[in-house]
């Protein structure tokens, strides 16, 4: 098993606090958001996944790594999530995740 450097403890760490909500967002798709994505749809969880808007080619790496969806941090999701995890450095995705989330779900800001 590799170790969890620096990305993989962020996004660890992340995870955890989020909880175990089954619908989890990740706001801005770089190193920690890819590897965090892995772990939790191996732990079951759907994910959906945000990137800079009009980000095709993000999006499109997300969905080959089996987020259920990807679309830009501008849009909301199909759904509303359990949790989201805001790894991009942006402070305004703090309140557009809050929107995306159903009652009583988490925010993690990352980093």
């Amino acid at each position: 098993m590799a170790p969890l450097l620096c990305a993989g403890m962020i996004g660890y760490r992340s995870l955890r606090l989020a909880g175990d909500g089954e619908r989890l967002g990740l706001y801005g798709f770089g190193s920690s958001a890819h590897i965090i994505c892995q772990v939790a749809r191996h732990e079951g969880r759907r994910v959906f996944a945000f990137t800079r808007p009009g980000d095709e080619a993000g999006q499109a790496f997300a969905l080959e790594l089996g987020v259920e969806w990807a679309g830009g941090s501008d849009a909301m999701p199909p759904e509303e999530l359990d949790a989201a995890i805001v790894f991009a450095p942006v402070g305004a995705l703090v309140p557009t995740s809050l929107r995306a989330l159903a009652p009583g779900g988490v925010v993690v800001c990352a980093g």
